[in-house]
């Protein structure tokens, strides 16, 4: 079976950064500030990292568990808002590689994303993506904050719902370094996708099994797929 795990912000959608926003927002309601985000390291980063780096600058201090969850739960409260305010997109050929994928057994369509699982929900909902993903197995930040905790516990769901990761395909699909660098750590083919803030250049730099400008179509994407061994 062809394992596929596909970040979401920059691969999937661009969102107009609307989720920046929303936390833009509840750092004002629950810090009294207002941050500029330009300072911050956000692109592929989880929700967590990028909720505590907020607090940090915010209160001069470290931040509490209890405190990047409270302000992870309101970024998620106004996440739908900002959505709508902000006009999103689907990223070219993506709607029809998850149309065609989803028909076929030998494939798995799943989430290793910096997003909680209930932003990845309200997101790919929105943009009606939602109903081509398996949340129950997919991989999301939760408790963690880096990217390779999280491609880690991917490994695990894999091992517990289908057994040993060896005998199937894994793919990781994202558009920064991070995705290649995590994708490469669990031993998965890593596909990099320039539609983010980094140049294919620079993904290529990462030496990633496949690089490219934009997802190709479904036909060719299932092609290339198919020659991994």
């Amino acid at each position: 079976m062809k394992i596929l795990f596909w970040d979401i912000d920059g691969t999937l959608i661009r969102t107009a950064k609307a989720g920046l926003y929303a936390f833009a927002q509840a750092t004002t309601e629950l810090w009294g500030r207002a941050l500029e985000f330009d300072t911050l390291a956000t692109a592929g980063m989880t929700d967590n990292f990028i909720a505590r780096q907020i607090i940090e600058v915010s209160s001069g201090r470290e931040a509490s568990l209890s405190e990047i969850d409270c302000l992870c739960r309101r970024y998620e409260e106004l996440l739908p808002r900002e959505l709508v305010a902000r006009k999103g997109l689907i990223l070219p050929e993506v709607a029809n590689i998850l149309a065609c994928l989803h028909e076929r057994d030998d494939y798995k369509l799943l989430l290793l994303t910096g997003n909680s699982k209930m932003g990845a929900q309200i997101k790919l909902k929105y943009f009606a993506l939602d109903r081509y993903f398996d949340f129950a197995s997919s991989a999301f930040a939760e408790q963690f904050e880096r990217r390779s905790d999280i491609a880690n516990n991917a490994l695990k769901i894999v091992q517990a719902n289908w057994g040993d990761p060896g005998q199937h395909k894994i793919y990781v699909i994202g558009d920064t370094p991070h995705d290649i660098e995590c994708g490469r750590g669990i031993g998965a083919y890593t596909i990099g996708v320039a539609t983010g803030s980094y140049s294919l250049t620079e993904l290529q730099s990462l030496g990633p099994w496949w690089s490219i400008e934009v997802l190709p179509e479904a036909e060719i994407f299932a092609t290339k797929l198919a020659t991994s061994v």
